[in-house]
C-alpha cells in the first residue's frame, strides 16, 4: 500500500504580542488601557489545531487509499472589526476611568458610578460586551444599568427605577447614561465617580493598526476631528484591510468625504450684523480661554437665541461661529426631527443630534425653527406638548454639559414656549435683521475685491437697504453671471443692472412718503415713552423701525404701542394729505400688529371686562361680537392718540423724515440727536392720555 502525504504547510508566523512588541509607538503610560486591550486581542489569536482526513484513490491492488493528512491551520487569525473595536473600547473605558484606576468604575455596595456615553451605539456595545470587557480590566463585575432610549416618554422614570432597584439589592451599580437625562438628587448623592467615555483617538487607532501590521510605520491620513465624526461601522473597511496601505487608503477616502466647518465664511466675513458678530466674537475668545484652562465654563455666556425674518443670516452666523472657533457644528430643526415619525422617534432624532454635539465637544448645537416647538399655553395638542417637554429636558442637559454652545433661531419669538427661551436656557437674545447700510457696502466691497472703487458702491448700497443678506448674495451671483455673459470681469454696470432687477429705485415722492411714515413711528414711540428706537431705515421695499420689546405691559403700554404703530398712517394723512396701503400690507403690517395688540389685551391679558382666557390666535371673525367691538374700540383709541401726538410734533416728524431721505438709515445715536428737543410723556400726560381714551 502506498500513501500520499501532503507536504507540511509553512505556517505564516504570528505577530509578536503587542504588549512585548518593540515596534509599538505609543507608550503604556501615554495610553491608558493599552496592555489590557492588547492582551484581549492576544487571547483571541491562537487557533485550535484542526486535522482534515484526506481519502485519495490509490493502487489498483487495494482499490483505495485512506490517508489522514495533517493540515494544521497555523495561519494568523484575522480579527474581525468588531473584536478590534472592542479593544479600542477597552482603551476608551480606561481613559474615562483616569487610566491607572479603572477599578473606580466598580463602586462599592449601594453606591453608583456614572459613565456618560453620548452615542447609543457605544452604549449598546458596552452592554453587549460588559462581562468580557470588565474581566479584561481585572475588575469585579458591577451591576449594569444602560440607558436605552432617552427620548421615549417615561424613559427617565423607568431608568431611575432600575437604578434604585439594583442599589436596594445591595449591589454597586455602573450606570451607562446618555447624559441627556439628569439624575434625581437622591441618586446623584450616591455617585462616587462621574466620567465620560472619550471618542476614538488617533493614538488608539494607530495602536490597533500597529498590532495588525507589525513592524510598519503608521501615519494616519486623517485629523482627530475627522476621526471623531466617523461611526464604528465606518472603520470596518480600515480594520479589515489585508495590508496597511489598503487600510490607510480607506481611511483617506473616509476623511475626504467628511465635511468639516473650515470652508466657508467666518465671523470676519459676516457683514451688517454688528450686535450678533460682536457677541459671537466674545464667545470665541471665551471658548479659547476655557480650552486653555483659564476660564471656567460656568463663566461663559454660551446660549443664544437669534430672532429675525427669513434670509437674514441666522444659520450663517451659527456656522461662522463654529468655523471661527474651530469647533464641531451640529444642526437640526423641528422639521428634521418630525421627519423621523411619531413623537418617540422625533424625540429620539432630537436627542441623537444632541449626542453628536456632546460627543464632538467643544461644539455648537444649532436648533433652527425653534418656533416649531409651539407655546404649550396656546395648544392642547399632546404631540406638541410632549415635544416641548422633551426639548426642555434636552436643553437642560446640554446647558449642563461643558463645551456645548447652544444657538437657536426663530422668525417669531412670540410663538416659542416661554419656558424654552427663558434665561438659563438661552441667556442672550440677539436680533438678526436686514443688514445695515455699512454692512451692505462691506459685502459689495468684499465681492468686487478692489475692482470697483468704494465711492462708486455707495449709491448702490443705498439702493439695496432693506434687502436680506441672502437676497444680496443672490444679486451678486446674478451680477457675476451677467459679467460672464458679456465676456468681461465684474463691473459696476453688472451690479447696477442686477440691483435694478431685484430692487428698482422708487420715485422721490414715494420715498418721501415712506420716510414720513417711518419717522412718525420713531417720534410717536419717543413721545409716548416706549423703548428708544435703535435703528430706522427706508428702502424701495418700505421701511423699518427697530426698538426693544416691553417684557411686561400695562393697559397704558398697550395703548402707547398701538398709537406708535398707527402713527405712520396718521402722519401720511396729516403731512401728505392721504393714506397709502403700506400700513396694511402683510401679516406683519402696522394694522396687523395693532390688531394683535388689541386682541391680546382683550383675550389674553385680562384688560377687558371678562377674565376668561381665550387664545389670541383665534381669527378675528371667530371672536364673539362684543369682543370684536372692544377690539375695534381699542384700535380707534390708538388712532386718536397717534393723531394727537403727531399733530403736536409735526416738525420733529419732518426733521427725522428729511434725514431718512438723505441718509436712508439712522442708528440709535443719530435718532437721539434728532429728538433732543422732543420731550417724552410725563406722568401727568400719561394719566390724561388714559382718561382721554377711557
Amino acid at each position: 500500500m502506498s500513501r500520499l502525504k501532503s507536504p507540511p504547510s509553512q505556517p505564516t508566523p504570528l505577530p509578536v504580542p503587542m504588549a512585548e512588541s518593540a515596534q509599538l509607538k505609543a507608550s503604556p503610560t501615554a495610553t491608558p488601557g493599552l496592555h489590557e486591550a492588547l492582551a484581549y486581542l492576544d487571547s483571541l489569536r491562537v487557533p485550535e489545531p484542526q486535522t482534515f482526513k484526506d481519502t485519495r484513490a490509490g493502487d489498483e491492488e487495494d482499490g483505495e487509499y485512506d490517508s489522514p493528512v495533517d493540515l494544521a491551520l497555523n495561519d494568523r487569525v484575522r480579527h474581525s472589526p468588531d473584536e478590534l473595536l472592542d479593544a479600542i473600547t477597552i482603551m476608551r473605558v480606561c481613559c474615562a476611568a483616569d487610566g491607572a484606576r479603572p477599578g473606580l468604575l466598580t463602586p462599592g455596595p449601594g453606591l453608583l458610578s456614572v459613565l456618560q456615553v453620548p452615542s447609543e451605539k457605544d452604549r449598546t456595545r458596552l452592554a453587549r460586551r460588559h462581562p468580557d470587557l470588565w474581566r479584561r480590566l481585572s475588575m469585579s463585575l458591577p451591576a449594569l444599568v444602560v440607558e436605552d432610549n432617552p427620548g421615549r416618554s417615561g424613559a427617565a422614570a423607568e431608568l431611575h427605577s432600575r437604578i434604585e432597584g439594583k442599589l436596594l439589592s445591595g449591589s454597586g451599580v455602573l450606570a451607562i447614561l446618555s447624559g441627556m437625562v439628569p439624575l434625581p438628587p437622591d441618586l446623584d448623592a450616591l455617585v462616587t465617580l462621574r466620567t465620560t467615555l472619550p471618542p476614538v483617538t488617533l493614538q488608539m487607532l494607530t495602536i490597533i493598526l500597529e498590532y495588525l501590521h507589525p513592524g510598519q510605520d503608521v501615519d494616519l491620513p486623517i485629523s482627530e476631528e475627522q476621526l471623531g465624526k466617523l461611526g464604528p461601522v465606518a472603520l470596518a473597511p480600515v480594520l479589515a484591510a489585508d495590508t496597511l496601505s489598503a487600510a490607510l487608503d480607506q481611511l483617506q477616502q473616509l476623511g475626504s468625504i467628511i465635511r468639516l466647518p473650515n470652508d466657508g465664511p467666518r465671523l470676519d466675513d459676516v457683514y451688517g450684523q454688528p450686535e450678533a458678530v460682536d457677541a459671537l466674537r466674545q464667545l470665541v475668545r471665551d471658548v479659547d480661554a476655557w480650552r486653555a484652562g483659564t476660564l471656567p465654563w460656568r463663566e461663559v455666556t454660551k446660549s443664544f437665541l437669534m430672532v429675525g425674518p427669513p434670509g437674514t443670516g441666522k444659520t450663517l452666523l451659527a456656522e461662522a461661529l463654529a468655523r471661527t472657533a474651530g469647533i464641531t457644528f451640529v444642526k437640526t430643526s423641528y422639521a428634521d426631527c418630525q421627519k423621523a415619525g411619531h413623537q418617540g422617534d422625533a424625540l429620539k432624532a432630537l436627542n441623537a443630534a444632541a449626542e453628536k454635539a456632546k460627543a464632538g465637544r467643544p461644539a455648537v448645537f444649532f436648533l433652527d425653527e425653534i418656533d416649531g416647538f409651539y407655546n404649550r399655553a396656546q395648544s392642547t395638542n399632546g404631540y406638541i406638548i410632549g415635544m416641548v417637554t422633551g426639548l426642555l429636558t434636552l436643553l437642560d442637559a446640554l446647558s449642563a454639559t461643558e463645551g456645548v454652545v447652544l444657538v437657536a433661531a426663530t422668525n417669531d419669538a412670540e410663538r416659542v414656549d416661554p419656558a424654552v427661551i427663558r434665561s438659563g436656557r438661552f441667556d442672550r437674545h440677539i436680533r438678526v435683521g436686514r443688514p445695515i447700510r455699512s454692512g451692505i457696502s462691506a459685502m459689495l466691497s468684499a465681492a468686487v475685491a478692489g475692482a470697483i472703487p468704494d465711492r462708486h458702491l455707495n449709491g448702490l448700497s443705498e439702493q439695496l437697504v432693506g434687502l436680506t443678506g441672502a437676497e444680496i448674495a443672490t444679486l451678486l451671483r446674478e451680477a457675476r453671471t451677467g459679467a460672464r455673459k458679456a465676456g468681461r470681469s465684474l463691473a459696476l454696470e453688472d451690479l447696477q443692472a442686477a440691483a435694478d432687477r431685484v430692487q428698482p429705485p422708487l420715485g422721490d415722492a414715494l420715498m418721501r412718503r415712506v420716510a414720513v411714515h417711518e419717522a412718525a413711528h420713531v417720534v410717536a414711540g419717543h413721545v409716548l415713552g416706549l423703548p428708544a428706537a435703535t435703528l430706522a431705515q427706508i428702502s424701495p421695499r418700505g421701511g423699518e423701525v427697530v426698538r426693544s420689546r416691553l417684557t411686561s405691559m400695562t393697559e397704558r403700554d398697550i395703548l402707547a404701542m398701538t398709537a406708535a404703530v398707527l402713527a405712520g398712517r396718521e402722519a401720511e394723512a396729516l403731512i401728505i394729505g392721504d393714506i397709502s396701503s403700506g400700513g396694511g400690507t402683510g401679516s406683519n403690517s402696522d394694522l396687523s400688529q395693532a390688531t394683535t395688540l388689541a386682541v391680546q389685551a382683550e383675550c389674553a391679558y385680562g384688560f377687558g371686562p371678562s377674565l376668561g382666557w381665550m387664545s389670541p390666535d383665534t381669527p378675528l371673525f371667530l371672536l364673539p361680537d362684543p369682543v370684536r367691538q372692544r377690539v375695534e374700540a381699542r384700535l380707534r383709541a390708538g388712532q386718536d392718540e397717534a393723531r394727537a401726538t403727531i399733530s403736536r410734533h409735526i416738525a420733529a416728524v419732518e426733521r427725522v423724515a428729511d434725514a431718512l431721505v438723505e441718509r436712508r438709515e439712522l442708528d440709535g445715536a443719530a435718532l437721539a440727536e434728532l429728538l433732543t428737543d422732543v420731550e417724552g410723556t410725563d406722568e401727568k400726560e400719561a394719566l390724561e392720555m388714559g382718561d382721554r381714551n377711557g
